[in-house]
């Protein structure tokens, strides 16, 4: 899956990560697992020349800012080394993510800003707390010299936004009333990409399965193909189920979950 991954998604750049658990499950259950996680995000970025720019951890799903040329790498060596701990430590055998993670590529700088923005706003929309300073688990304490507890676990380049807000006051204002939609971070920042092909889709299925069958994928390996389909390409439900042999309604509730 990885290989694939590295085929389909863009690499390099600023790009904004972020991933959930499986089933909207907890990621973090505990400050140890947060700890722990920042730990192996910092080791995996200095692994693969990759600047951290903002990050928050939420129970259930985590939002990363990045400045990388290898996108993909950094993420496999992040999550593997992620997950085969908290495994152990929680003897669990459970899938712990929904998918491997997502990605969204910004190109201008309205763009990042808007995706910084919408990463330290996460713990407010949650209505966690109602200052940025409130919430313990982003990269909010790193800016204009703060004192975050958490640098001892992790390096933040907080330049980019610094520079751009110049002091404490004007970033907070914008955290604050500087709402950021979840669709303006998304993908495609002015225009609609043309649909993917069948001819396309096909030849993605069978990378993806390694050339099996379709009719010869389990329901949970049927799930994965569904969900990779919706997730990292812009199919159509009516595409996915033509190519997947599934029910229409069926596609859309694997998707929506």
């Amino acid at each position: 899956m990885w290989e694939i991954d590295n085929k389909l998604r863009i690499q390099q750049g600023n790009i904004h990560v972020y991933f959930s658990g499986n089933n909207q499950n907890n990621v973090f259950y505990d400050d140890n697992d947060k700890i722990d996680f920042l730990r192996r995000c910092d080791y995996a970025a200095k692994l693969n020349g990759t600047k951290i720019l903002e990050f928050a951890l939420m129970n259930n799903h985590v939002h990363i800012q990045v400045i990388t040329n290898q996108v993909t790498n950094f993420m496999k060596s992040l999550l593997i080394s992620y997950v085969q701990k908290y495994n152990i430590r929680k003897g669990s055998k459970d899938k712990l993510f929904s998918t491997p993670f997502q990605s969204a590529c910004k190109f201008t700088e309205p763009w990042i800003i808007k995706s910084m923005l919408y990463i330290l706003q996460n713990p407010l929309n949650a209505k966690i707390c109602n200052h940025p300073s409130d919430f313990k688990w982003s990269s909010y304490g790193f800016h204009f010299g703060g004192h975050s507890p958490l640098r001892k676990y992790i390096t933040i380049d907080t330049s980019f936004m610094d520079s751009h807000y110049e002091n404490r006051y004007n970033l907070d204002n914008a955290i604050i009333n500087d709402k950021v939609k979840e669709s303006e971070v998304a993908e495609f920042e002015t225009e609609k990409p043309m649909r993917i092909t069948y001819d396309e889709l096909i030849l993605l299925v069978d990378k993806f399965t390694n050339g099996t069958n379709i009719y010869k994928l389990n329901q949970e390996e049927l799930t994965e193909l569904i969900q990779f389909l919706y997730k990292e390409t812009n199919a159509s439900f009516r595409q996915i189920a033509s190519i997947t042999h599934e029910h229409y309604d069926t596609v859309r509730k694997i998707c929506k979950k």
